[in-house]
């Protein structure tokens, strides 16, 4: 079966799943400055754009390695805006900035080493007030804005498997359950043993399998998963998933009842 898409590939690789899959979504990160010298780097009013191999990237930049136990987070900047400019006067620029494209992103601090995860990064106010588009505050409202900006270029084909699922979801899913940390977004169980590991699976929030972006995601544990709705309830009746439903709940039980799992015995 197929569905049209507009170049899914570049699509995908520009809504926040890392690099080098040749198909599927892509994190970006570069060092700013090494792709300003090759000339890869245009600064616009809307975004830093970044070229790789004739393919445009929107994206932003942010400090690598701020002292966050005195300032707390950076600001991120998606433009040559009044702090970028004095720090370039002042010779403070080069070799300070990642370029990146993704909703969150990983802070080291430069004294301690802290390494923080998963943050989302606020605007910095200068470049809100120098961009009449910057309708957002922080780089989660960054994404979403790509994300959605994306959605206007459908228009190719796309082979889907035999339970409609897009040839690269195998993929796509494993790299998010990665990013993670099999851990279930609705119980917060995590599984750490990678032989029990199949108990947490990727669910698509809207119900659409073609829809892989980012904000339709959502990594669960398979009990969780088998009561979203009548349809997985349904789903879920085959005697595999029973079995996987069984040998998850036995062996993680107790976890389970401590984090409150509503659907434990249901």
């Amino acid at each position: 079966m197929l569905y049209n898409f507009f170049n899914l590939a570049k699509r995908l690789s520009q809504l926040g799943y890392p690099e080098p899959l040749e198909s599927g979504f892509r994190v970006i990160r570069r060092d700013l400055t090494l792709e300003e010298q090759a000339g890869n780097i245009d600064f616009r009013e809307d975004a830093i754009y970044l070229t790789i191999d004739g393919q445009e990237y929107k994206g932003y930049m942010y400090l690598k390695y701020p002292d966050v136990e005195r300032f707390g987070f950076p600001k991120f900047h998606i433009t040559n805006c009044q702090t970028v400019l004095g720090q370039r006067n002042r010779g403070q620029f080069d070799g300070r900035y990642f370029w990146h494209n993704s909703n969150t992103v990983t802070i080291e601090d430069r004294d301690n080493g802290q390494v923080y995860k998963n943050i989302n990064l606020d605007l910095c106010g200068y470049c809100r007030n120098q961009s009449s588009i910057a309708d957002y505050s922080d780089t989660q409202g960054f994404f979403s804005l790509l994300d959605q900006q994306e959605l206007e270029d459908i228009n190719i084909e796309v082979e889907v498997d035999i339970f409609g699922y897009t040839l690269d979801w195998q993929q796509i899913s494993r790299e998010y359950k990665r990013e993670k940390e099999y851990t279930c977004e609705n119980c917060r169980i995590k599984v750490d043993e990678p032989g029990d590991r199949r108990f947490i699976h990727v669910h698509h929030k809207s119900g659409n399998k073609l829809n892989n972006r980012r904000n339709n995601l959502e990594c669960v544990c398979v009990l969780c998963h088998a009561n979203k709705d009548a349809t997985h309830k349904q789903n879920f009746e085959r005697r595999r998933m029973q079995a996987d439903i069984k040998a998850f709940t036995e062996k993680y039980r107790e976890q389970l009842e401590e984090l409150g799992n509503e659907y434990l015995d249901n």
